[in-house]
């Protein structure tokens, strides 16, 4: 579970300051203020480590090869009203965050914080890494284009400095830096995989889904994942669903893999979008459609409202994740009535619970925010489980605000307008009424 992020000079960001991240982390504010730069921050880690090409400090995106997010230059990843703060320059631009395994201490966080500067054609340069627990791990520093320093755990002296020592995409050294080390190897060896590995674990699902489709051509396996736009979710439904209806693994997988298809029926009844699913194979094809049983009638997916096809990939997420997975979400409640964004509290609640899933969710939804309130009056969310931040503009930078919940539910710093003035319309409403009334008393 990551249990902490702190940007510097990240985009929109002067400083974020450490941002607490709990099993249900709620994203709030306007539009353009910075929320989805903080998302974007893990997605940058997370596809510069699962790369493939050594030579990249920090992997700024290409579209054209499917990188989840497309930062342009180190130019444009530098916030332009940077600010040098205690340990970052102007110039710089850090990214931090800490994890440790479901269920563990605060002595078991993983730290990895790190510094970047401008590189050569517009590209980032690592200029320092601290990485790993307290006490454990290793620091890399920058001494000269190309060199670092090297220094293991809490030891005083440094290794040495070398090329040797510049960190392949910012998380590991190379097999045979790891050999001249020898027996200091064994300090930092796990390391670098265990970031990789927490990295992995993450499930993003973007604000723009895609859309329904009249069939989809199934392997017949399981997918390994859903796809950053959900587009492989109806897939997973698919699979789930064929191995539902006949009862025998034909999936390939050995676990209950009905589950996520009996399990997505009953999300969707609770948010009261549909009634039921069903898959159907079309002939002896590869091609199946994923039937909606809606007000008695049984529909291609594609046929119904598109706020069923936006909602299915994010219920999907939600389910499809194991223990200690990490769902990341942009505006899950996209075309969905007040009602049913309620219900989506619900679900991130009891699967975060039950399946140790970690959520981070960005949302505008007034009816997700109000029914977490009353999931932690209710007691079924305690306050500490989650964490609710408002994002809002300071002049030209970001600024971030933690949201404090009492053990009723009830926000103790409510922000200005936020979720707009629903008093001050109730009194408008009042107002007018009255006027309208007393004039046609005078009439008569």
């Amino acid at each position: 579970m990551l249990t902490h992020i702190k940007l510097e000079n990240f985009k929109i960001w002067r400083s974020t300051g450490p941002v607490r991240l709990a099993p249900l982390t709620l994203l709030l504010g306007t539009n353009s203020s910075g929320k989805s730069s903080l998302i974007q921050s893990l997605l940058l880690m997370r596809q510069t480590v699962k790369g493939n090409d050594a030579g990249l400090d920090l992997n700024l995106g290409n579209a054209d090869a499917g990188d989840t997010v497309t930062m342009g230059q180190f130019s444009d990843l530098l916030c332009r009203h940077a600010m040098a703060s205690y340990d970052t320059p102007a110039t710089r631009v850090g990214i931090e965050f800490g994890w440790m395994p479901p269920g563990g201490e605060a002595s078991d966080t993983t730290m990895f914080s790190a510094r970047y500067r401008k590189g050569l054609a517009g590209s980032a340069e690592l200029d320092y890494l601290r990485l790993g627990q307290d006490g454990k791990g290793f620091t890399v520093l920058r001494r000269k284009p190309g060199v670092y320093r090297l220094q293991l755990g809490n030891r005083i002296r440094h290794v040495g400095q070398s090329a040797d020592f510049r960190p392949e995409r910012s998380f590991a050294f190379s097999a045979a830096t790891l050999n001249k080390l020898g027996p200091l190897a064994e300090d930092i060896r796990p390391v670098g995989p265990a970031l990789l590995d927490e990295l992995s674990r993450i499930i993003y699902l973007g604000p723009v889904r895609q859309l329904a489709r009249r069939d989809y051509v199934w392997s017949g396996r399981m997918p390994a994942h859903i796809g950053d736009d959900g587009g492989r979710a109806v897939d997973v439904l698919i699979a789930s669903g064929v191995a539902q209806q006949t009862k025998q693994p034909k999936t390939g997988v050995a676990e209950d893999t009905g589950r996520i298809f009996r399990e997505t029926e009953h999300w969707l009844r609770e948010l009261e979008v549909a009634e039921g699913l069903q898959v159907r194979a079309l002939g002896r094809s590869a091609r199946y459609e994923l039937l909606v049983k809606h007000r008695g009638a049984v529909v291609n997916l594609k046929d119904v409202g598109v706020g069923v096809s936006q909602v299915i990939p994010v219920v999907v997420a939600a389910l499809f994740a194991k223990p200690g997975h990490i769902v990341i979400v942009e505006e899950p409640e996209s075309h969905l009535h007040p009602l049913a964004q309620a219900k989506l509290a619900e679900l991130l609640a009891k699967v975060s619970a039950e399946r140790r899933v970690q959520f981070i969710v960005e949302t505008h939804s007034e009816h997700l925010f109000r029914r977490l309130q009353t999931l932690i009056a209710r007691q079924v969310v305690q306050p500490e489980q989650a964490a609710l931040y408002f994002v809002e503009r300071d002049g030209q930078a970001a600024k971030l605000r933690e949201l404090k919940l009492d053990d009723f539910g009830r926000l103790t710093n409510w922000p200005d307008k936020f979720f707009g003035d629903v008093l001050g319309e109730t009194r408008e409403q009042a107002r007018l009424m009255f006027d309208r009334q007393a004039a046609k008393k005078a009439e008569s």
